[in-house]
Parts: C-alpha cells; sequence; structure tokens
C-alpha cells in the first residue's frame, strides 16, 4: 500500500472526528504520529483529533507515550470549557443586568454544533451589545478608562481567567461601500441574534446567533482575518459545523445573493473546496460549487499560518510589535490575493489610514 504523507493522515483523522469515512493505516509510525500531534496544536485542532483517536482500534494508535501527552492536554481542553461557558454566561447575565441586550459570538455559542463541545479548543469571549459605540464606551471605560477601542469592539479586561472583547458590531469589511452593507445585515438581524438562545454542554445557558446569521457572519470572519492575521483549520471546522446544520434551497440561495453582494461568492467556492478536500463536506450542504483554483490557496495558506497566522514566517512585520511595520506587513502579504479579492485587498491599505485617524476621534 502506497504510504500517505502526514498532511493526509492529518486530513483523514479530521475526516474520522467529524463522521466521515476514511481508512486509516495501521502502520503510522511514532515520528509521524509526532508530527500529526504538532500540526494539531498548530491548527488548535487538538482536541478534535484526539476525538478521532478515540475512534480508532488500539493497533492504531499513537505510542502509549504521546497517546499520554494528548489525553491530559484534551483533560485540560475540557476543563477550559467549562471555565469559558460559566464565565460567558455570567458576563452575558451581567450586561442584561445593566441593559445592554446581547450575544456570545463564535466561541462558546458555536462549540455546541460540535459532537462533543468539551473537546473544541477555546479562545477569548467575544460579547456583541445592543446600543450606540458611544454608550458602550462609556460603559466600558468605567472599568477601562485607558481601553484602546477598534472599529467593531474594544477589550475588556475585567477577568483574570478570560480575555474579554466587548463588540459594538460583530465584524467589518475594508471596502467603504460592502461594509456599509454588511453593517446593515448585522442591524436586519440584531433582534434575533439576541432573542436567541441555547443550552451547553455544561447546562450554561447563552445567547448566541442563529444559524442563518452564522451562515453569513462566520464565513465573512474568516474571509476577515484572510487579510489580517491569517486562518487556521479550527475556523473552518466551526464553518463546517455550521453547514452540517443543514439548510433549504430557498436559504442557499438568499445566502449567496448576501455573499454576492459582499463580493464574496469566489472565496465561498474556495472554502467549499476546503471543506472537501479536509472534511468531506456532503454535497448537499455544499453553499455553492468548489472552486480549486482559489481553493487550492487557501488551504495552502491555512496550512503554512496556523492559527491567526502564528506560524507565518513569510514576514517579520506581520508580527512586528511596532503598529506601523505590522499594517506594511499585512497590506504586501495581501498583495498575493489581489486577483482573486481585489475588492478587499485595494481597499485594505485607504481602511487602515481612516482606523487610524477615526480612532483618534474617540
Amino acid at each position: 500500500m502506497e504510504k500517505k504523507s502526514v498532511t493526509e493522515l492529518f486530513f483523514g483523522l479530521l475526516k474520522i472526528a467529524v463522521g466521515a469515512e476514511y481508512k486509516f493505516p495501521s502502520d503510522v509510525s511514532a515520528d509521524i504520529w509526532q508530527q500529526i500531534f504538532d500540526i494539531s496544536q498548530k491548527q488548535t485542532l487538538t482536541g478534535i483529533v484526539y476525538m478521532a483517536i478515540e475512534k480508532l482500534p488500539q493497533e492504531k494508535r499513537p505510542p502509549k507515550e504521546l497517546l499520554l501527552k494528548w489525553h491530559i492536554t484534551c483533560e485540560y481542553i475540557k476543563k477550559r470549557n467549562l471555565q469559558l461557558d460559566a464565565a460567558a454566561a455570567r458576563i452575558s447575565q451581567k450586561f442584561k443586568e445593566e441593559g445592554f441586550r446581547n450575544a456570545i459570538l463564535k466561541g462558546q455559542g458555536i462549540a455546541q454544533l460540535y459532537p462533543k463541545p468539551e473537546y473544541r479548543i477555546s479562545g477569548d469571549i467575544d460579547i456583541w451589545l445592543e446600543g450606540d459605540r458611544k454608550e458602550i464606551l462609556g460603559y466600558v471605560r468605567k472599568f477601562v478608562p485607558d481601553c484602546k477601542p477598534q472599529y467593531h469592539h474594544v477589550d475588556f479586561p475585567v477577568l483574570k481567567e478570560v480575555e474579554i472583547e466587548v463588540h459594538f458590531t460583530p465584524s467589518f469589511l475594508n471596502n467603504f461601500v460592502t461594509n456599509r452593507l454588511m453593517q446593515r445585515f448585522f442591524a436586519q438581524h440584531a433582534d434575533e441574534v439576541f432573542d436567541n438562545t441555547i443550552t451547553t454542554s455544561a447546562g450554561e445557558l447563552l445567547h448566541v446567533p442563529t444559524l442563518c446569521f452564522n451562515r453569513i457572519y462566520i464565513l465573512q470572519h474568516i474571509y476577515k482575518h484572510l487579510f489580517d492575521e491569517g486562518i487556521g483549520l479550527r475556523q473552518m471546522l466551526d464553518y463546517y459545523m455550521v453547514l452540517m446544520q443543514g439548510f433549504d434551497e430557498g436559504e442557499r440561495a438568499a445566502t449567496m445573493e448576501i455573499l454576492k453582494k459582499l463580493h464574496m461568492k469566489r472565496f465561498a467556492a474556495a472554502v467549499m473546496y476546503v471543506m472537501q478536500q479536509v472534511f468531506a463536506l456532503p454535497a448537499d450542504k455544499m453553499l455553492t460549487p468548489a472552486d480549486a483554483v482559489s481553493g487550492e490557496l487557501l488551504l495552502r495558506e491555512i496550512m503554512i499560518a496556523g492559527n491567526f497566522g502564528k506560524f507565518d514566517e513569510r514576514s517579520n512585520n506581520m508580527h512586528s510589535s511596532n503598529a506601523l511595520l505590522q499594517s506594511i506587513g499585512k497590506v504586501t502579504k495581501n498583495l498575493r490575493f489581489i486577483t482573486l479579492y481585489p475588492s478587499e485587498v485595494l481597499a485594505s491599505p485607504f481602511f487602515r489610514l481612516w482606523h487610524h485617524l477615526w480612532r483618534r476621534t474617540l
């Protein structure tokens, strides 16, 4: 039998984790298993890959020492998720008592779509508050007087155990015209999002976006990060979980109509390619036919850069502490996408300049 590459084996384990068919070989060496573990950490999918390992027969699992390390890592992931579920519910309730309807974006809400939410590696807590920017910022500054807001959010460091981002709006686009349409979409769906509730696997009650909202928002969030820090497979798996909840033809058409107006149709096709190659997304869950050209480029970026671009060594400026050098690094990096996504790439330097000047007015 032909030897499979490390990447192919890694993708195979992800397919097994989400319930897709994949015949995993029994002759995987200890060195290859270590490389798979390293990739899973790079992509913040350590817990998800472990879900697949739990499904494998004993003879196909990693060596005992590595398996124990994997198990210990997953126990920490589970414990962290319990902490964040409780923190998210507590923070949400506190803001509600202060008069702000709210919703938890991504993170702990999206995790509930996973077959085992406790295995998803969590990050910070992003919470979208109802109200205008000045009102929300005024409240935040009571606790964090020297906060430095960005267009869509402000850091709210009031808990030691978790980072909190308070959102004025869920996200944004660089292009001023499409961003106006994006903000209109958020405003039109705000009520249904703030009223939508779920109960987490830990029993916590959370307000979270609807599937209709997330089919646009999570994809747009991935799109935005492509031109910023970078994106990883965890974000892709989040979107896979959204798509796997299903939709009818009318919902598919409505979603694609919005994505077309946002100039994201080709990016959606690239993401569908990644979904097919990595997770074996079924045809009936595809929003649009896959585009192999843009999809291969996107998948290559994901595998090189890792989660939020933390492993991208192609530009030192990308990780510079100097804001100007960092912006130059991001603009330069984005030139590789100019033929595929000109709307965002060409608008990026103008938005960054406007944003720099705008922040001085706050």
